[in-house]
């Protein structure tokens, strides 16, 4: 079978290692990267392939199979409608988009011109949160009744000499990293049907949020709080805690809980509470512990190739446009929670902007 023919638009930091993984995987070929910044021609030089400055040149002249959008938040919706335009599909990186209405533009135009779009919430395909929902959903806990988050680490002065990190309405925690958290809890809880929220940029003093206190509640009536902070020395972060980004130290802690009516799960050492089965339940009473065994995976890779199965028809997206667009409604409906500081439903933000626009 041929090799899927990709390109990246973008060649920053999340651009480069798509670029990378491209290049290294034997079910595509790396065919052209685009970038406004000129010094990023070094990463087309790095794989030897053509660089360009316009992705509507790169599209145009490289007639790709697939584009991976790795440009900021705010240039998705642009590069995603040049691309369908030219029955190319489109791995987009999260957030889909910056805005609903964007969103919901690359989920019209994909579907008028028949293209797919799988959105880049990479941590849906990573073996430890696909066995995580399974136990969740499949009621090993038993009944949900919350869940616990922490995000906390210290990003370094250096990142964001990227300007638009600081800056509204693309930079901070909240869409670039928290809606990571968001989009892995709805689909191992279910759907966030609340959520209220306070922001603070206290310690870094930027036009943006680092830190921020959420309480969400689920479909399903379960409860569920994130505490996170991009200011803090502390090692209780995905990405600290799975070693899943080898850049990142890895400080082997758990960072989040989901606690059931039957047991309880330490997340990601995959650590199960319970009490022994056929005897006494209580506070006084001794409990077991026990490690689900996960074999360790590179969810990017696995996803690339889900892409690649995807342009063959072999596989429908895991993450579509549409799931991309609710997640992105409730971390757009935290941050009016704390702007408002009143409880927000993220449907309503969603069905609104349907309404207004028509439905995708």
């Amino acid at each position: 079978m041929e090799r899927v023919r990709l390109v990246v638009v973008g060649a920053g930091l999340m651009g480069a290692r798509h670029a990378e993984l491209v290049h290294e995987n034997e079910m595509c070929s790396l065919v052209g990267i685009c970038d406004a910044d000129p010094s990023r021609r070094r990463v087309a030089q790095r794989f030897g392939v053509p660089f360009y400055p316009v992705a509507e040149e790169l599209i145009e002249r490289e007639r790709p199979d697939g584009a991976i959008i790795a440009t900021p938040n705010a240039q998705h919706a642009r590069v995603a409608e040049q691309c369908a335009r030219r029955s190319v599909h489109v791995l987009v990186e999260k957030p889909i988009a910056d805005t609903i209405e964007q969103a919901l533009r690359i989920a019209r135009v994909s579907a008028e011109c028949g293209t797919k779009v799988l959105v880049g919430h990479h941590r849906r395909h990573n073996p430890l949160v696909q066995r995580t929902r399974d136990l969740v959903r499949g009621g090993s806990l038993g009944r949900l009744i919350g869940v616990s988050l922490l995000w906390t680490l210290l990003k370094p002065d250096e990142y964001f000499q990227v300007s638009w990190r600081s800056q509204p309405p693309g930079g901070g925690p909240l869409l670039i990293n928290l809606i990571h958290e968001l989009d892995s809890l709805r689909f191992i809880c279910g759907e966030i049907v609340e959520v209220y929220a306070r922001t603070s940029s206290a310690a870094r003093g930027l036009a943006v949020e680092d830190s921020l206190s959420i309480s969400l509640r689920f479909q399903n009536g379960a409860l569920g709080t994130i505490l996170a902070s991009d200011a803090t020395p502390a090692p209780w972060s995905y990405e600290a805690t799975t070693a899943e980004n080898p850049s990142y130290f890895h400080t082997g802690e758990n960072c989040c809980f989901f606690l059931g009516t039957a047991a309880s799960l330490a997340f990601p050492r995959m650590e199960l509470w319970r009490y022994p089965e056929g005897l006494a339940r209580g506070w006084k009473e001794p409990m077991e512990r026990s490690n689900v065994r996960v074999a360790p995976a590179d969810p990017l890779r696995i996803q690339l190739e889900h892409f690649c199965r995807i342009i063959r028809g072999e596989e429908e997206p895991l993450v579509d446009a549409g799931e991309g667009t609710k997640s992105l409604a409730v971390a757009l409906a935290v941050r009016e929670s704390a702007r408002e500081g009143m409880p927000v439903d993220p449907s309503t933000l969603f069905s609104c902007c349907i309404k207004v626009l028509g439905s995708p």
